[in-house]
Protein backbone atom coordinates (compact mmCIF):
# COMPACT_ATOMS: atom_id res chain seq x y z
CA UNK A 1 0.00 0.00 0.00
CA UNK A 2 2.74 2.76 1.08
CA UNK A 3 4.77 1.84 -2.23
CA UNK A 4 1.30 2.11 -4.31
CA UNK A 5 0.98 5.39 -2.93
CA UNK A 6 4.06 6.38 -3.17
CA UNK A 7 3.89 6.13 -7.30
CA UNK A 8 0.57 7.97 -7.01
CA UNK A 9 2.11 11.01 -5.76
CA UNK A 10 5.20 10.95 -8.36
CA UNK A 11 2.89 10.93 -10.58
CA UNK A 12 0.69 13.57 -8.81
CA UNK A 13 4.30 15.51 -8.64
CA UNK A 14 5.09 15.38 -12.52
CA UNK A 15 1.41 16.15 -14.03
CA UNK A 16 1.74 19.84 -11.63
CA UNK A 17 4.87 20.70 -13.21
CA UNK A 18 3.80 19.88 -16.52
CA UNK A 19 0.61 21.60 -15.88
CA UNK A 20 2.80 25.13 -14.26
CA UNK A 21 3.81 27.55 -16.91
CA UNK A 22 5.97 29.23 -14.13
CA UNK A 23 8.24 25.95 -14.12
CA UNK A 24 7.80 25.46 -17.73
CA UNK A 25 9.83 28.83 -18.11
CA UNK A 26 12.26 28.05 -15.78
CA UNK A 27 13.17 24.55 -16.82
CA UNK A 28 13.11 24.96 -20.92
CA UNK A 29 13.02 28.91 -22.06
CA UNK A 30 15.39 30.45 -19.46
CA UNK A 31 17.93 27.51 -20.32
CA UNK A 32 17.33 27.12 -23.91
CA UNK A 33 18.36 31.18 -23.69
CA UNK A 34 21.00 30.69 -21.87
CA UNK A 35 22.56 27.42 -23.82
CA UNK A 36 22.56 29.70 -26.73
CA UNK A 37 24.15 32.50 -25.68
CA UNK A 38 26.88 30.07 -23.89
CA UNK A 39 27.35 28.19 -27.21
CA UNK A 40 27.39 30.96 -29.38
CA UNK A 41 30.23 32.42 -27.18
CA UNK A 42 32.13 29.02 -26.85
CA UNK A 43 31.90 28.17 -31.09
CA UNK A 44 33.34 31.68 -31.62
CA UNK A 45 36.02 31.39 -29.16
CA UNK A 46 36.87 27.83 -30.69
CA UNK A 47 37.04 28.66 -34.22
CA UNK A 48 39.20 32.05 -33.60
CA UNK A 49 41.81 29.64 -31.41
CA UNK A 50 41.50 27.18 -34.01
CA UNK A 51 41.95 29.71 -37.16
CA UNK A 52 44.67 31.40 -34.96
CA UNK A 53 46.42 27.84 -34.91
CA UNK A 54 46.20 27.07 -38.80
CA UNK A 55 47.67 30.55 -39.46
CA UNK A 56 50.71 29.62 -37.30
CA UNK A 57 51.23 26.58 -38.47
CA UNK A 58 51.37 27.51 -42.21
CA UNK A 59 54.59 28.93 -41.77
CA UNK A 60 57.54 26.62 -40.02
CA UNK A 61 61.38 26.89 -39.45
CA UNK A 62 63.13 23.96 -41.06
CA UNK A 63 66.79 22.93 -40.09
CA UNK A 64 68.48 20.48 -42.73
CA UNK A 65 71.07 18.76 -41.92
CA UNK A 66 70.74 15.83 -44.43
CA UNK A 67 71.22 17.66 -47.40
CA UNK A 68 70.31 14.80 -49.79
CA UNK A 69 67.22 13.79 -52.04
CA UNK A 70 64.26 12.57 -49.45
CA UNK A 71 65.42 16.06 -47.09
CA UNK A 72 64.70 18.10 -50.44
CA UNK A 73 61.35 16.19 -51.26
CA UNK A 74 60.46 16.48 -47.43
CA UNK A 75 60.92 20.64 -47.94
CA UNK A 76 59.72 20.46 -51.53
CA UNK A 77 56.07 18.15 -49.84
CA UNK A 78 55.70 21.26 -47.91
CA UNK A 79 55.76 24.31 -50.15
CA UNK A 80 53.47 22.08 -52.39
CA UNK A 81 50.69 22.55 -49.86
CA UNK A 82 51.17 26.05 -49.40
CA UNK A 83 52.93 25.36 -45.99
CA UNK A 84 55.83 28.42 -45.53
CA UNK A 85 59.15 27.54 -44.96
CA UNK A 86 62.05 29.42 -43.28
CA UNK A 87 65.56 27.34 -43.81
CA UNK A 88 67.90 28.01 -40.82
CA UNK A 89 71.45 27.84 -40.68
CA UNK A 90 72.63 24.32 -39.20
CA UNK A 91 74.59 25.74 -36.42
CA UNK A 92 71.18 26.52 -34.57
CA UNK A 93 70.55 22.78 -34.27
CA UNK A 94 72.44 22.88 -30.87
CA UNK A 95 69.95 25.93 -30.07
CA UNK A 96 66.39 25.04 -30.23
CA UNK A 97 65.01 27.74 -28.12
CA UNK A 98 67.27 30.35 -30.00
CA UNK A 99 66.49 28.77 -33.87
CA UNK A 100 62.51 29.52 -32.44
CA UNK A 101 63.19 32.82 -31.82
CA UNK A 102 64.91 33.99 -34.51
CA UNK A 103 62.23 32.16 -37.02
CA UNK A 104 59.57 33.60 -35.19
CA UNK A 105 57.52 30.19 -35.71
CA UNK A 106 55.64 27.73 -33.86
CA UNK A 107 56.96 24.45 -35.70
CA UNK A 108 60.80 23.92 -36.18
CA UNK A 109 61.71 20.83 -38.61
CA UNK A 110 65.14 18.98 -37.49
CA UNK A 111 66.42 16.82 -40.41
CA UNK A 112 69.06 14.77 -39.14
CA UNK A 113 72.01 13.90 -41.28
CA UNK A 114 71.87 10.15 -42.61
CA UNK A 115 67.76 10.70 -43.30
CA UNK A 116 68.04 9.93 -47.13
CA UNK A 117 70.50 7.41 -46.84
CA UNK A 118 68.23 5.31 -43.84
CA UNK A 119 65.33 5.73 -46.52
CA UNK A 120 67.47 4.04 -49.39
CA UNK A 121 68.56 1.49 -47.40
CA UNK A 122 64.83 0.70 -46.10
CA UNK A 123 66.63 1.93 -42.93
CA UNK A 124 64.15 3.40 -39.48
CA UNK A 125 64.50 7.38 -39.55
CA UNK A 126 63.12 10.18 -38.13
CA UNK A 127 62.01 13.72 -38.31
CA UNK A 128 62.86 15.94 -34.97
CA UNK A 129 59.59 18.31 -34.43
CA UNK A 130 59.95 21.39 -31.84
CA UNK A 131 56.84 22.96 -30.83
CA UNK A 132 56.77 26.21 -29.02
CA UNK A 133 53.66 26.92 -27.22
CA UNK A 134 52.71 30.16 -26.47
CA UNK A 135 49.71 29.29 -24.33
CA UNK A 136 47.94 27.13 -22.30
CA UNK A 137 44.66 27.04 -24.12
CA UNK A 138 42.62 24.57 -25.93
CA UNK A 139 43.68 25.98 -29.35
CA UNK A 140 47.47 24.92 -28.59
CA UNK A 141 46.52 21.20 -29.33
CA UNK A 142 45.71 22.27 -33.20
CA UNK A 143 49.47 23.32 -33.45
CA UNK A 144 50.55 19.77 -32.36
CA UNK A 145 48.57 18.27 -34.64
CA UNK A 146 49.44 19.94 -37.91
CA UNK A 147 52.86 19.85 -37.35
CA UNK A 148 52.74 15.61 -36.54
CA UNK A 149 50.09 15.59 -39.12
CA UNK A 150 52.49 16.69 -41.74
CA UNK A 151 55.18 14.36 -41.22
CA UNK A 152 52.59 12.06 -40.90
CA UNK A 153 51.37 12.66 -44.60
CA UNK A 154 55.05 13.04 -46.29
CA UNK A 155 55.79 9.31 -44.50
CA UNK A 156 52.34 7.98 -46.35
CA UNK A 157 54.04 10.21 -49.70
CA UNK A 158 57.06 8.99 -49.98
CA UNK A 159 56.20 5.51 -49.41
CA UNK A 160 53.66 5.19 -51.85
CA UNK A 161 56.67 6.48 -54.26
CA UNK A 162 59.40 4.73 -53.85
CA UNK A 163 56.55 1.48 -53.53
CA UNK A 164 55.82 2.07 -57.00
CA UNK A 165 59.72 3.22 -58.62
CA UNK A 166 61.04 -0.30 -56.52
CA UNK A 167 58.37 -2.60 -57.35
CA UNK A 168 57.93 -3.36 -53.55
CA UNK A 169 54.70 -3.36 -51.44
CA UNK A 170 54.46 -0.26 -49.71
CA UNK A 171 53.86 -2.22 -46.63
CA UNK A 172 57.45 -3.51 -46.60
CA UNK A 173 58.51 0.04 -46.12
CA UNK A 174 55.43 1.57 -44.22
CA UNK A 175 56.42 4.11 -41.22
CA UNK A 176 59.79 4.30 -42.44
CA UNK A 177 59.94 7.46 -40.86
CA UNK A 178 59.03 8.34 -37.68
CA UNK A 179 58.81 11.67 -35.70
CA UNK A 180 60.06 12.85 -32.46
CA UNK A 181 58.17 15.82 -30.57
CA UNK A 182 59.28 17.85 -27.93
CA UNK A 183 57.18 21.11 -26.82
CA UNK A 184 58.43 23.90 -25.36
CA UNK A 185 55.92 25.65 -22.59
CA UNK A 186 57.32 28.62 -20.02
CA UNK A 187 61.00 27.34 -20.12
CA UNK A 188 59.88 23.48 -20.11
CA UNK A 189 60.91 21.08 -22.19
CA UNK A 190 57.86 18.23 -22.67
CA UNK A 191 59.33 15.08 -24.70
CA UNK A 192 55.60 14.34 -26.05
CA UNK A 193 53.26 17.10 -26.72
CA UNK A 194 50.51 15.06 -26.80
CA UNK A 195 50.40 14.42 -22.84
CA UNK A 196 50.13 18.18 -22.30
CA UNK A 197 47.87 18.97 -25.01
CA UNK A 198 45.46 16.02 -24.15
CA UNK A 199 45.68 16.87 -20.23
CA UNK A 200 44.22 20.58 -21.00
CA UNK A 201 41.84 19.54 -23.49
CA UNK A 202 40.45 16.54 -20.68
CA UNK A 203 40.70 19.19 -18.22
CA UNK A 204 38.82 21.57 -20.21
CA UNK A 205 36.16 19.54 -21.01
CA UNK A 206 35.59 17.07 -18.11
CA UNK A 207 36.88 18.97 -14.99
CA UNK A 208 34.34 21.14 -15.55
CA UNK A 209 31.66 18.76 -16.55
CA UNK A 210 32.24 17.49 -12.91
CA UNK A 211 31.98 20.50 -11.31
CA UNK A 212 28.56 21.43 -12.72
CA UNK A 213 27.23 18.01 -12.07
CA UNK A 214 28.14 18.27 -8.39
CA UNK A 215 26.88 21.78 -7.75
CA UNK A 216 23.93 21.47 -9.96
CA UNK A 217 23.04 18.19 -8.09
CA UNK A 218 23.73 19.23 -4.70
CA UNK A 219 22.15 22.80 -5.06
CA UNK A 220 19.07 20.80 -6.12
CA UNK A 221 18.39 18.34 -2.99
CA UNK A 222 19.32 21.47 -0.32
CA UNK A 223 17.32 23.71 -2.05
CA UNK A 224 14.35 20.91 -2.82
CA UNK A 225 14.88 19.61 0.48
CA UNK A 226 14.05 23.29 2.06
CA UNK A 227 11.33 23.80 -0.05
CA UNK A 228 9.57 20.41 1.10
CA UNK A 229 10.04 21.26 4.61
CA UNK A 230 8.30 25.01 3.88
CA UNK A 231 5.30 22.78 1.41
CA UNK A 232 4.68 20.31 4.66
CA UNK A 233 2.52 22.96 6.27
CA UNK A 234 0.39 22.99 3.45
CA UNK A 235 0.06 19.02 3.86
CA UNK A 236 -1.89 18.75 7.09
CA UNK A 237 -4.90 17.56 5.23
CA UNK A 238 -2.35 14.94 3.25
CA UNK A 239 -1.18 14.11 6.59
CA UNK A 240 -4.04 13.75 8.67
CA UNK A 241 -4.94 10.77 6.01
CA UNK A 242 -3.25 7.51 6.67
CA UNK A 243 -0.59 7.87 4.23
CA UNK A 244 2.75 7.13 5.03
CA UNK A 245 5.02 10.57 5.85
CA UNK A 246 7.72 9.52 4.09
CA UNK A 247 5.78 8.71 0.68
CA UNK A 248 5.12 12.44 0.15
CA UNK A 249 8.29 13.40 0.87
CA UNK A 250 10.34 10.82 -0.68
CA UNK A 251 8.08 11.39 -3.68
CA UNK A 252 8.85 15.21 -3.65
CA UNK A 253 12.72 14.18 -3.23
CA UNK A 254 12.77 11.46 -6.37
CA UNK A 255 11.19 14.41 -8.65
CA UNK A 256 13.74 16.77 -7.96
CA UNK A 257 16.59 13.67 -8.51
CA UNK A 258 14.99 13.02 -11.65
CA UNK A 259 15.08 16.76 -13.03
CA UNK A 260 18.62 16.91 -11.89
CA UNK A 261 19.62 13.95 -13.37
CA UNK A 262 17.61 15.33 -16.50
CA UNK A 263 19.80 18.88 -16.37
CA UNK A 264 22.85 17.00 -16.38
CA UNK A 265 22.05 14.73 -19.37
CA UNK A 266 20.79 17.58 -21.58
CA UNK A 267 23.69 19.84 -20.79
CA UNK A 268 26.80 17.58 -20.92
CA UNK A 269 25.59 15.79 -24.18
CA UNK A 270 24.57 18.72 -25.90
CA UNK A 271 28.02 20.39 -24.87
CA UNK A 272 29.94 17.59 -25.85
CA UNK A 273 28.29 17.39 -29.42
CA UNK A 274 28.54 20.47 -30.06
CA UNK A 275 32.08 21.62 -28.99
CA UNK A 276 33.60 18.60 -30.50
CA UNK A 277 31.59 19.55 -33.73
CA UNK A 278 32.99 22.97 -34.08
CA UNK A 279 36.61 21.79 -33.12
CA UNK A 280 36.22 19.81 -36.68
CA UNK A 281 35.44 22.52 -38.73
CA UNK A 282 37.89 23.93 -40.91
CA UNK A 283 40.97 20.89 -40.03
CA UNK A 284 41.42 17.02 -40.27
CA UNK A 285 43.38 16.71 -37.16
CA UNK A 286 42.97 12.80 -37.35
CA UNK A 287 42.96 10.68 -34.35
CA UNK A 288 44.33 11.22 -31.09
CA UNK A 289 46.48 8.61 -29.42
CA UNK A 290 45.53 8.54 -25.31
CA UNK A 291 49.07 8.91 -23.83
CA UNK A 292 49.88 6.10 -20.64
CA UNK A 293 51.73 8.66 -19.31
CA UNK A 294 48.84 11.33 -18.67
CA UNK A 295 48.61 10.04 -14.99
CA UNK A 296 51.54 11.33 -13.88
CA UNK A 297 50.04 14.79 -14.16
CA UNK A 298 46.81 13.94 -11.66
CA UNK A 299 49.69 12.19 -9.71
CA UNK A 300 51.21 15.47 -8.64
CA UNK A 301 51.27 15.54 -4.65
CA UNK A 302 50.17 19.31 -4.72
CA UNK A 303 48.20 19.34 -7.63
CA UNK A 304 45.99 16.36 -5.70
CA UNK A 305 45.73 18.64 -2.16
CA UNK A 306 44.84 21.76 -3.88
CA UNK A 307 42.15 19.83 -6.02
CA UNK A 308 40.40 18.49 -2.40
CA UNK A 309 41.15 21.52 -0.95
CA UNK A 310 39.04 23.52 -3.81
CA UNK A 311 36.37 20.72 -3.62
CA UNK A 312 36.06 20.89 -0.11
CA UNK A 313 35.62 24.87 -0.30
CA UNK A 314 33.23 24.56 -3.09
CA UNK A 315 30.92 22.59 -1.48
CA UNK A 316 30.58 24.68 1.55
CA UNK A 317 30.22 27.74 -1.05
CA UNK A 318 27.50 25.80 -2.53
CA UNK A 319 25.79 24.69 0.71
CA UNK A 320 25.78 28.46 1.79
CA UNK A 321 24.65 29.50 -1.56
CA UNK A 322 21.78 27.02 -1.96
CA UNK A 323 20.71 27.58 1.80
CA UNK A 324 20.06 31.14 0.71
CA UNK A 325 17.75 30.33 -2.05
CA UNK A 326 16.45 27.58 -0.31
CA UNK A 327 15.19 30.97 2.00
CA UNK A 328 12.88 32.16 -0.96
CA UNK A 329 11.87 29.48 -2.21
CA UNK A 330 8.48 29.03 -1.02
CA UNK A 331 7.79 25.69 -2.60
CA UNK A 332 9.23 22.52 -4.60
CA UNK A 333 8.50 24.69 -7.57
CA UNK A 334 10.10 27.67 -6.82
CA UNK A 335 13.14 25.93 -5.90
CA UNK A 336 13.46 24.16 -9.31
CA UNK A 337 13.56 27.93 -10.80
CA UNK A 338 15.64 29.28 -8.73
CA UNK A 339 18.25 26.35 -9.73
CA UNK A 340 17.23 26.37 -12.97
CA UNK A 341 18.21 30.44 -13.30
CA UNK A 342 21.46 30.03 -11.75
CA UNK A 343 22.69 27.11 -13.95
CA UNK A 344 23.73 29.77 -17.05
CA UNK A 345 26.49 31.85 -15.09
CA UNK A 346 28.01 28.96 -13.56
CA UNK A 347 28.36 26.82 -16.81
CA UNK A 348 30.17 30.47 -18.07
CA UNK A 349 32.28 30.47 -15.03
CA UNK A 350 33.22 26.52 -15.60
CA UNK A 351 34.35 27.01 -18.67
CA UNK A 352 35.77 30.32 -18.94
CA UNK A 353 39.26 29.40 -17.62
CA UNK A 354 39.48 27.41 -21.41
CA UNK A 355 40.05 30.52 -23.21
CA UNK A 356 42.40 31.94 -20.82
CA UNK A 357 45.97 31.90 -21.00
CA UNK A 358 47.71 32.08 -17.71
CA UNK A 359 51.07 30.88 -18.91
CA UNK A 360 52.29 34.66 -19.65
CA UNK A 361 50.82 36.53 -16.34
CA UNK A 362 52.15 37.86 -13.60
CA UNK A 363 51.93 36.08 -10.72
CA UNK A 364 49.36 38.63 -9.74
CA UNK A 365 47.10 38.29 -12.20
CA UNK A 366 46.97 34.65 -12.02
CA UNK A 367 46.42 35.02 -8.14
CA UNK A 368 43.50 37.13 -8.88
CA UNK A 369 41.96 34.48 -11.20
CA UNK A 370 42.85 32.08 -8.56
CA UNK A 371 40.16 33.67 -6.36
CA UNK A 372 36.83 33.48 -8.87
CA UNK A 373 35.02 30.28 -7.31
CA UNK A 374 34.04 27.54 -9.88
CA UNK A 375 36.64 28.79 -12.40
CA UNK A 376 39.23 28.24 -10.23
CA UNK A 377 39.06 24.80 -9.49
CA UNK A 378 39.65 24.13 -13.46
CA UNK A 379 42.71 26.58 -13.18
CA UNK A 380 44.41 24.51 -11.14
CA UNK A 381 45.37 22.31 -13.40
CA UNK A 382 46.46 24.72 -15.70
CA UNK A 383 48.86 26.29 -12.31
CA UNK A 384 50.39 22.97 -12.02
CA UNK A 385 51.55 22.67 -15.43
CA UNK A 386 53.27 26.28 -15.34
CA UNK A 387 54.46 24.89 -11.32
CA UNK A 388 53.13 28.55 -10.21
CA UNK A 389 52.41 26.57 -6.26
CA UNK A 390 51.35 29.88 -4.33
CA UNK A 391 48.75 30.08 -6.49
CA UNK A 392 47.36 27.05 -6.94
CA UNK A 393 47.42 27.05 -2.60
CA UNK A 394 45.32 30.44 -3.19
CA UNK A 395 42.97 28.59 -5.64
CA UNK A 396 43.01 25.72 -3.01
CA UNK A 397 41.85 27.60 0.12
CA UNK A 398 39.97 30.71 -1.73
CA UNK A 399 36.90 29.00 -1.28
CA UNK A 400 37.50 27.97 2.43
CA UNK A 401 38.38 31.41 3.28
Amino acid sequence: MVFIMFWVFVGKELKSIARDPKIIIAMFIVPLIIIIIFYAIIGYGLQQQITQAIKEGGSVALINLDNDLYSYRFISFLRDIGVEIKLLDPILSTNITKALEVANTKILYVIPKGFSENITRFSPTSIKIYIRLGSLTIGESSIVDLATRLVERFNDNITATIALEKGIPAEFIRGAITKESYAFIYNKVVSNPYILTTFLTLSGFFIPLIVLMLIMMASQLIVTSIAVEKEEKMFETLLSLPINRMSIIGAKLLVSILISIIYMSIYGLALFSYIFQVIGIGIDIGDIEMPYTFSLFILQRDLAITLILNSIGLAALMLMISLILGIFAEDVRTAQALIGNIIGPLVILAYMPMFIDISGMGQAYRALLSLIPIANTVFISKLAIINDIIAMYIAGLSNIA
